[in-house]
């Protein structure tokens, strides 16, 4: 999300399990710092009765937050065409790759080794009581 520029370089994190069904953990609240100071938070949880998901980026040109369809840039909110998540849209975009034969960025092995190295970071956080973990798989995205 914040480009080659700055990468993430350290994580720390705490992890729970808010419901029995859903061992071992199933909520993560999580600091990264970026490799040119920028700090910021993850907080992911599927043990939660709270519905939707959003992100919010602040940086020195104003804020954009996305919540469902519904995106805001610097106070100016526009509808977005919302394909949700999850594996239909992966299946599509690499059909759409294969068809082209022209490889998704996205889609690479870097990036999900990179998507990987975070769940396990948070994970490792967790269980060393927020111990910073080094990360580095986050600079070879391409």
């Amino acid at each position: 999300m914040l480009g080659k520029e700055a990468p993430l370089v350290t994580l720390s994190g705490h992890c729970a399990q808010l419901q029995k069904h859903l061992p071992p953990v199933d909520t993560v609240e999580a600091t990264a710092k970026a490799k040119n100071g920028a700090l910021g938070t993850i907080s992911l949880s599927f043990g939660t009765t709270m519905k939707g998901s959003e992100w919010t980026v602040a940086g020195e040109k104003g804020v954009v937050s996305v919540s469902g369809k519904n995106v805001t840039v610097n106070g100016e909110t526009k509808e977005i065409q919302d394909e949700g998540n999850g594996v239909k849209p992966e299946v599509r975009k690499w059909g759409e790759a294969l068809v082209s034969g022209k490889p998704n960025a996205r889609q690479s092995p870097e990036e999900a080794l990179a998507d990987l190295e975070l769940i396990e970071a948070m994970l490792r956080s967790g269980e060393q009581d927020g111990k910073a973990i080094m990360l580095e798989c986050q600079d070879l995205q391409s």
